[in-house]
């Protein structure tokens, strides 16, 4: 690199090189690399995790959601299904839901210190074709589906879309995904990833600081949480006959956030994800994480007060770290807050409605106290046919769905809308019946452009 290429240049530069990356399968969140006894013959590529009862309970447990169909076999059991169950966002434990271009080395193409961007998780678009029962394991493929810069409020941003495609071991696809990356160029980084820790801070997207809560605030904060539970519907079936536009679901309530909070998922990922040699995040703590840095000058930052190699992943829980991602402090992972959501509509739903798709955006942080309540409304009223074709991969057939269209959103303590969102729900018929499963569908279903999904996907 040389070093006298401007701000400008090295924008231009990761913008080209990523978008030869567009269509190309990636080799981000892989599944262990030899000499691990997995498949690497790909794409679709093989991944060690097994859909148990405890792994799909720990999972349940880093989105605060406790209900029973996901976290209790015996009543699971009872159910339509005849055995646990897990959510289909779940699928994200299988392999991560972005790509980074050539920040991260996507395909080799790794620059000592990387580019001066910012990246941050902005929303992630799901289509399920099946539940997914306990025991399951899958295989996957992800590429950049599209790369594009747009004018945004903090200047010029760089999008980055990734389609997901997960198959489990009967080679039936269980679900779609879109993500969403979002990067920022930060002119305070210089010309790479790792900037002067002297300018630390001098750049922020946002400024709002730390909550601070009356004991007021906090009683009501516990009676909306203690009410959650009187909303769950389980196993009294919701008809799509008794569903009118203008009904309402949830609150859900996050409570004030914490590190804990961040940490659970990244606790349950290391336990359950691929950890091998070479892998980042292999090595988690003391001299061997120094090793790791010293031999990897792409995937650490300057601690600004101790002056050591530093994780990227850091700035999310450390309040000295996070300004490295322009932030005022400690901020929330994307990929968990997408999630939660699927508890307002499993509980508004029941047992017997499946969520066809489900689209949730980051619009701004979730900062560290920050409380957010996830409510929804019926917006559309709906019939809809889905139609498959013969062959591997593929459901045929064609058949008639009772959906609705939900629109959703999560708003903070001071009244933003950090987390808009989308939900299609097919629901049981006093007419036709339950929802037939699997959806039929094509081997390799049709890509949903950005312009689609990202609002008003019903």
């Amino acid at each position: 690199m040389a070093t006298s290429q401007t701000f400008e240049e090295a924008i231009q530069e990761f913008i080209e090189l990523s978008k030869e990356l567009v269509g190309v399968e990636t080799s981000e969140s892989m599944p262990p690399a030899p000499p691990a006894p997995y498949d690497q013959n790909g794409p679709p590529y093989e991944n060690p995790i097994r859909f148990d009862a405890r792994t799909i309970h720990n999972y349940m447990c880093t989105i605060g959601d406790d209900n029973p169909l996901y976290n209790d076999p015996e009543y699971a059991k009872g159910t339509k299904y005849g055995c646990l169950i897990a959510p289909g966002p779940m699928l994200s434990q299988i392999r991560g839901i972005t790509a980074h271009g050539v920040q991260y080395g996507g395909e080799g193409k790794r620059r000592p210190g990387g580019y001066p961007v910012a990246n941050y998780f902005s929303g992630a678009a799901w289509e399920f074709f099946d539940t997914i029962k306990v025991g399951s394991k899958f295989r996957s493929s992800m590429v950049t589906k599209d790369l594009f810069t747009k004018q945004g409020s903090r200047g010029n941003l760089i999008f980055f879309i990734s389609e997901l495609m997960y198959w489990d071991y009967h080679g039936d696809l269980a679900g779609k995904c879109y993500g969403t990356l979002i990067m920022v160029p930060i002119e305070a980084m210089g010309t790479s990833r790792s900037m002067d820790v002297d300018k630390v801070g001098s750049q922020l997207l946002y400024e709002r600081g730390t909550q601070n809560y009356s004991t007021e605030d906090l009683q009501k904060i516990v009676e909306d949480i203690e009410g959650m539970q009187q909303r769950r519907r389980g196993s009294e079936t919701l008809y799509w006959e008794d569903v009118e536009i203008g009904d309402k679901l949830g609150p859900v309530v996050v409570p004030p956030w914490t590190l804990q909070d961040l940490e659970a998922p990244n606790m349950v990922g290391s336990c359950v994800l691929h950890i091998h040699k070479g892998d980042p995040g292999d090595e988690l703590t003391f001299e061997p994480v120094f090793n790791k840095f010293k031999n990897n000058q792409g995937h650490f930052v300057t601690h600004p007060v101790t002056r050591w190699p530093w994780s990227v992943s850091a700035e999310h829980s450390d309040p000295l770290m996070a300004a490295y991602r322009a932030l005022p402090g400690p901020f929330d992972g994307g990929v968990q807050r997408t999630q939660i959501p699927h508890r307002l509509l499993s509980d508004w739903m029941g047992d017997d409605g499946f969520v066809r798709r489900q689209q949730t955006a980051i619009r701004k942080p979730v900062f560290y106290s920050d409380t957010t309540y996830y409510t929804g409304e019926v917006v559309k009223k709906y019939k809809e046919t889905q139609e498959g074709e013969e062959g591997p991969g593929a459901v045929p057939g064609k058949h008639e769905y009772h959906a609705v269209g939900i629109r959703l959103e999560g708003k903070n303590q001071v009244g933003e809308i950090s987390t808009p969102g989308t939900a299609c729900i097919y629901l049981p018929s006093r007419e036709s019946g339950p929802v037939k499963l699997p959806i039929p569908h094509k081997a390799k279903p049709d890509s949903v452009p950005y312009d689609v999904f990202y609002r008003d996907w019903f």
